[in-house]
């Protein structure tokens, strides 16, 4: 079952995706290039599309590559722990807020019935 899914997966990538060797420097005053095989492919979108670097789920040699599966990459995991970080504190935030409110009804609450009753 798995094994269709990965094929049609590198059909599909070898239809609208495009190899390519880059080669670049890693600073302005370096001697090392870093030459490196991408994948690349044109969105669809009709004013806006560019091409762009794909992270295949399937490797070239038919395994899975389970982070880009998963994520669409490093940088997409970095990104979602960075968010997920953010909106955990805001969550936390307001639990922490909700707590103090709790407390304030509950003192204000003990004060009346002690002053009515």
């Amino acid at each position: 079952m798995f094994e269709n899914i990965k094929q049609k997966i590198l059909e599909r990538q070898a239809r609208d995706g495009v190899k390519s060797i880059l080669t670049y420097k890693p600073s302005k005053n370096s001697e090392e290039t870093i030459t490196e095989e991408v994948i690349m492919k044109r969105s669809k979108l009709p004013l806006i599309g560019d091409w762009g670097r794909i992270y295949p789920a399937v490797n070239e040699d038919k395994t899975w590559n389970i982070q880009n599966l998963l994520f669409g990459g490093r940088k997409n995991l970095i990104k979602l722990i960075i968010v997920g970080t953010i909106i955990a504190m805001i969550l936390l935030g307001y639990a922490d807020l909700f707590s103090y409110i709790s407390i304030l009804e509950e003192g204000c609450l003990n004060l009346l019935t002690t002053l009515i009753g």
